[in-house]
């Protein structure tokens, strides 16, 4: 093993992570309660029907990490 090598892996841990931005977001989630299945407005189909099991979709607002 290198020398050297601890040192590196040890450090790393210290290092700040990024901070997490969560956001009030609009989604659409599976109208059946047996599926968990949901999905972002900005990504959502155009059927609005759900990528699990293709039933109907509401709209609901849930608290999730912004994407950049």
């Amino acid at each position: 093993m290198k020398k050297g090598a601890f040192t590196i892996f040890f450090n790393r841990k210290n290092q700040d992570k990024p901070e997490v931005v969560m956001l009030d977001t609009e989604v659409f989630a599976c109208s059946q309660d047996e599926c968990n299945g949901w999905m972002r407005k900005e990504f959502a189909s155009d059927d609005l029907r759900c990528p699990l099991c293709g039933n109907e979709t509401v709209a609901e607002v849930r608290e999730l990490p912004q994407i950049e």
